[in-house]
């Protein structure tokens, strides 16, 4: 198995986090693959003919071409394959937005053709992508062909609002409440909602409960049974571990405890 982690160019470090390049045989991945985090927004090319299945909680894709675009996930994806050959963008929480200029509202738990966003041109892309002899200049390519989108995307001038809010919530890591989010951004909830739901497609509210949720993860992956879980449910800012369970299990699928157990005997590929 190959995988392998690249960072951004300068120009893009606002809205790409990271490139990540993965390949694996059949035999080199469990039947079904979990993913417990929500995902957060990417951009998918797979390099082989593949045939895969996501299943969300209220949706099931079958994925059979050469890129897809994924929304902001609210719940965990069980995905089944027959191996992986793929380069990922993993986008900042507004990055598709930037690149785009789309309205999010309706991309929560979608999984997009992105030749249905960028038509013809995803095509030379991909072509142009596919000739390069290293992962490395291929992304050179990628990266070429998303500056050039986002230097032409007509992007939501409510983005800053969404910015400076998403910045509040990730220093908090999720526990703060919208209030004081409008009185720290000088917004109008209408307008603060209106510009999560536009530029995200998630009000901030359900987003700080997923900011919330990774944190409490991030801790239980790097503890695990070493702490209780109602120590880690009140540090992360859970009412109590029955909140921080009900919560936990909405999120990624499993209860703390049945999540521990799980990633004991798990393969994970993460991101994607």
């Amino acid at each position: 198995m190959i995988y392998r982690v690249f960072h951004p160019a300068p120009a893009l470090s606002h809205i790409v986090d990271y490139y990540w390049y993965v390949c694996a045989e059949a035999s080199e991945i469990p039947d079904e693959q979990h993913f417990y985090t929500p995902l957060i927004q990417t951009l998918v090319f797979t390099f082989s003919k593949q045939d895969e299945h996501h299943a969300l909680p209220n949706n099931t894709f079958r994925l059979n071409q050469p890129a897809y675009l994924f929304g902001q996930g609210t719940g965990p994806r069980v995905v089944t394959s027959n191996g992986v050959d793929y380069l990922g963008v993993k986008f900042k929480p507004l990055g598709i937005a930037k690149v785009t200029g789309i309205n999010m509202e309706h991309f929560a738990d979608q999984i997009i053709c992105a030749e249905d966003i960028w038509c013809n041109e995803l095509d030379l892309l991909w072509d142009e992508m596919q000739s390069m002899p290293s992962i490395d200049g291929t992304i050179n390519v990628l990266e070429k062909f998303l500056i050039a989108k986002h230097l032409k995307a007509t992007i939501s001038p409510k983005i800053d609002c969404a910015q400076n809010a998403l910045a509040l919530i990730n220093q908090t890591q999720g526990n703060i409440d919208i209030k004081t989010l409008q009185e720290q951004t000088n917004t109008l909830r209408k307008t603060l909602e209106r510009a999560f739901v536009h530029n995200l497609g998630v009000h901030p509210k359900l987003y700080a409960r997923i900011v919330r949720f990774n944190a409490a993860k991030d801790r239980l992956d790097r503890i695990g049974r070493e702490e209780s879980l109602t120590a880690i449910a009140l540090d992360c800012g859970f009412y109590d571990s029955s909140h921080f369970t009900s919560e936990f299990k909405i999120f990624s699928g499993f209860t703390p405890l049945g999540y521990l157990k799980k990633i004991d005997k798990d393969f994970i590929l993460t991101d994607r």
